[in-house]
């Protein structure tokens, strides 16, 4: 074999290497990872679709992933459109089945620290705005969640 088949032999195995070693790491990988059911909604406020809110589902119940970094709370942030479907291990894989409570907040930065803009009406742990049960493999809907927002502010 001469030197220059040699040296494009080398270069191709590097390449496919190279290919196989970036592929695997992609993402960390989470073993051992629960069923989930697809939880989605629409959020407005003030009968206007409402970008940017958090979402908080926190469990009422025990539910089936006991890891501290994936069972105390599911989040997600409403799109332009207001819409939105919760997470546990990537964006919009659904929860476990259990019961929720339903947490929003609306922050906005302002020089003296952060607010919510919907004045912690629907942040209360003991008085959750919105409770849901979530079915082992069935998908919910949860619509059009209607939120208001306190003349005193601002939007």
């Amino acid at each position: 074999m001469n030197s220059r088949a040699f040296f494009l032999s080398l270069i191709c195995c590097c390449l496919v290497f190279s290919q196989i070693s970036c592929s695997r790491s992609k993402g960390k990988v989470i073993k051992d990872k629960v069923p989930l059911s697809h939880v989605m909604g629409t959020v407005v406020i003030n009968s206007e679709p409402a970008q940017n809110v958090m979402i908080d589902c926190v469990p009422l119940s025990p539910i089936a992933e006991k890891r501290p970094q994936f069972g105390t709370s599911f989040r997600a942030v409403t799109e332009s459109d207001g819409t939105f479907s919760l997470s546990t291990y990537s964006r919009g894989d659904g929860i476990p089945y259990g019961q929720y409570a339903v947490l929003f907040r609306k922050l906005e930065q302002k020089p003296s620290g952060e607010i919510d803009l919907l004045g912690g009406q629907y942040s209360d742990i003991q008085k959750p705005y919105l409770k849901i049960k979530v079915e082992e493999g069935e998908e919910l809907d949860l619509g059009e969640i209607a939120l208001k927002q306190p003349a005193n502010t601002g939007k």
